[in-house]
């Protein structure tokens, strides 16, 4: 007979053991995944010879609570004899291995529950504990295969004790067939993870030790960065930053962040391998364990340089786009104080000439000193007209007199004088390029703008230098055109001209084209000089870009659109010489609407022998025309006018007379005659501000032609 008292810990790494019917106890080590803490108690009875008194004893009121709690424990529990037989069996081995307590009982233990591969082993293990006390499996917690009677082998975790002086055996099975599966199953998400991660080409996943070495590398680590894994792992991934990232701290900055806050993500320049550099999008997060001890970190770094130069470029248009708006608001502007500011010139140059004619019949020191005022004042308009001619040419409403223009001779032929205009310590030096292409511009409009451009760099060289001017093709493709989104792609002649002057901060660059804008000292300049190479390059269909940097000289560079044109069909626009002369008594019709200059302009005709109408609009000048019978042999009309535009007006009154001659006169033309700085074709213009000496030269060619 024997006793067997099972006491486990349900929630402890072991069991208190059991207790032999000599009184000695020995831990079970019983498993204790998935219980509560509490204490069991078991008794187990069995006959056998010399121990029918602690039977007897053993049957007390506690057998059939003991016995309850030993068949509804939640693992299987089996007693094994040392001969290997089952001694007991509860019912939850029924339930696991499909044996009743009765067809269990005296019946080998190996056959019942052991597959068949591992039953030698089984039988060796128990004769060598038994002659020997040694054993491989007694008193710990070992995973293997058991046998249901079915013949299905399914996993069990199993914890083995001796007692009755090592003769008897207590055995705790539980079915981890779950445990197990989910345990596979994790195995191959983890494996697939891995192959996912490791197959991964656009992205570098590795992982990082504490210290920031390198634990694992990825088949995207080696695309992106050049590293194989065996060059790489155990190096500190600071390699990977810029030399100016590492003594800014920067790696070991992104470590501390994402080890206090979980995670860094940033972007910047990295290095690869090669000592190239790429723009990229990192992201580093702590790993640490479920004590909150840290493992290590997981770092995922892209390439997106593309999507970098991409935004930057697009950054750059939207500027620029910026930029021209703004330009094209204050053209505009200037534009319109322009054609005001022109009316107001005409009226005042139109009376110093009333007043220089009327001076010159004098005589004495009071006409000396008369004709020596109005010509300082006459000085003063003259140059405030000028200044009116820049404002028009950076607003691009200033008529141009386009021609096909071979620029090498233009420039070659522009030296001379610009060396005389810059003084000796400026050398000007002139590169014409081969096979150079012809362009079709306004020749002196070009001239000015060199000459701006070749004073701006004469103020920025005060100590002397060097001025050159260099011409070549240029072909301006889609990404230059992206970037410069007012360009148009195509070919262009190039006319650089560089200077070794101070050169120009960014803020400079920023502002350098806009009107009045100037680094000079008040009085020193207008600020006009790169606005009107500005609005006149535009004007031209062309392209004008600023590059310099403060110590490094400046460089303008003009693109002009080639000419796409056999030169045996270039022309020259050769027209007669104009010549000042008195009318004839033909009838003008004056058409202004501001009221001072038609004054001036009625005045001045009526001295040179015209007979003239006026209206101040184009309905007041029909009625006019409709209430006469003469014939009119020139209408002078503005271009802007209230209403009906002077273009119209000339249309309407030339389908009623179709030999009347017209005359415009502009300040500021928006287009009405003028497109892409081009007089339309039969067009004839006379530029505000007027004198009477060029609007009677003007007039009376126009009269004198067929």
């Amino acid at each position: 007979m024997y006793l067997v008292v099972i006491e486990c810990c349900f929630g402890g790494e072991s069991c208190e053991g059991f207790q032999f019917p000599n009184g000695n106890r020995r831990k079970a080590g019983l498993p204790s995944r998935g219980y509560k803490p509490n204490k069991l108690s078991i008794t187990i009875s069995a006959k056998g010879s010399g121990t029918s008194s602690t039977v007897a004893k053993s049957r007390s009121q506690r057998d059939v609570p003991l016995r309850l709690l030993f068949d509804t424990a939640v693992d299987a529990l089996i007693v094994m004899k040392s001969d290997g037989t089952v001694a007991d069996w509860n019912d939850r081995a029924v339930d696991m291995f499909g044996w009743s307590r009765a067809d269990a009982i005296g019946r080998s233990l190996a056959e019942l529950v052991i597959p068949t591969r591992y039953r030698e082993a089984h039988h060796r293990g128990l004769k060598l504990y038994l002659e020997t006390g040694q054993a491989k499996v007694l008193g710990r917690r070992v995973e293997l295969s058991a046998l249901r009677r079915t013949g299905e082998e399914f996993p069990v975790e199993l914890s083995i004790s001796p007692f009755g002086d090592g003769k008897m055996f207590v055995g705790c099975l539980r079915d981890i067939t779950t445990h197990v599966e989910a345990k596979k199953t994790s195995q191959i998400h983890e494996l697939q993870f891995q192959f996912l991660v490791q197959g991964v080409k656009d992205y570098a996943i590795y992982m990082l030790d504490p210290q920031g070495r390198v634990a694992t590398w990825n088949w995207g680590g080696r695309n992106i960065k050049g590293y194989n894994s065996e060059e790489i792992i155990g190096e500190h991934f600071s390699r990977f930053f810029t030399d100016e990232d590492r003594r800014n701290d920067l790696p070991a900055r992104a470590l501390d962040k994402a080890r206090q806050e979980g995670q860094f993500e940033a972007e910047g320049w990295r290095v690869r391998k090669d000592g190239s550099r790429f723009w990229a999008s990192a992201v580093i997060t702590r790993i640490h364990d479920e004590t909150g001890k840290l493992l290590g970190f997981a770092k995922v770094t892209r390439d997106i340089t593309e999507r970098h130069e991409a935004q930057t470029a697009l950054d750059q248009a939207r500027e620029q786009l910026v930029q021209a708006q703004k330009m094209e608001s204050i053209g505009q502007l200037t534009g319109g104080v322009a054609h005001d500011f022109n009316n107001l010139l005409t009226i005042i140059i139109g009376n110093l000439e009333t007043a220089q004619r009327h001076a010159s019949n004098l005589s004495g020191g009071v006409a000396a000193q008369l004709t020596r005022v109005i010509g300082n004042a006459m000085n003063g308009a003259r140059r405030a007209a000028t200044l009116t001619q820049r404002l028009l040419a950076f607003s691009r409403r200033q008529p141009l007199n386009p021609k096909p223009l071979d620029i090498n001779k233009f420039i070659a032929t522009s030296v001379d004088f610009l060396q005389r205009s810059l003084g000796e310590t400026i050398e000007v030096q002139a590169v014409g390029g081969g096979g150079l292409w012809q362009v079709e511009i306004d020749s002196s409009q070009l001239e000015i703008s060199l000459l701006n451009l070749a004073l701006n760099a004469r103020d920025a060289m005060s100590d002397g230098g060097k001025l050159t001017i260099e011409t070549s093709n240029a072909f301006l493709d889609q990404d230059y055109c992206r970037s410069n989104p007012e360009v148009v792609p195509g070919q262009y002649v190039l006319i650089a001209v560089s200077d070794t002057g101070t050169g120009m901060t960014k803020e400079m660059l920023g502002r350098a084209f806009e009107p009045f804008f100037t680094t000079k000292e008040v009085g020193q300049g207008t600020g006009l000089g790169l606005s009107q190479v500005y609005g006149f390059v535009k004007q031209s269909r062309g392209h004008v870009k600023i590059y310099s940097e403060p110590g490094e000289g400046t460089t303008v560079k003009i693109y002009l659109p080639r000419l796409v044109v056999a030169a045996s069909t270039i022309q020259e626009d050769i027209r007669a010489g104009e010549t000042a002369g008195e009318g004839l008594g033909e009838i003008i019709l004056v058409v202004e609407d501001d009221a001072d200059v038609r004054a001036y302009v009625v005045e001045a005709l009526r001295e040179l022998n015209y007979n003239v109408l006026e209206a101040p609009d184009a309905s007041v000048a029909l009625n006019l025309t409709g209430r006469t019978d003469s014939h009119i042999d020139l209408l002078l009309t503005d271009v802007v006018l209230p209403g009906m535009n002077g273009r119209e007006l000339a249309k309407r009154m030339q389908s009623q007379q179709p030999s009347m001659k017209v005359l415009f006169m502009t300040g500021y033309s928006r287009n009405a005659i003028v497109h892409q700085g081009r007089l339309d074709p039969g067009v004839e213009m006379v530029q505000k501000p007027l004198t009477q000496a060029g609007l009677s030269a003007r007039i009376r060619d126009l009269l004198e032609r067929p």
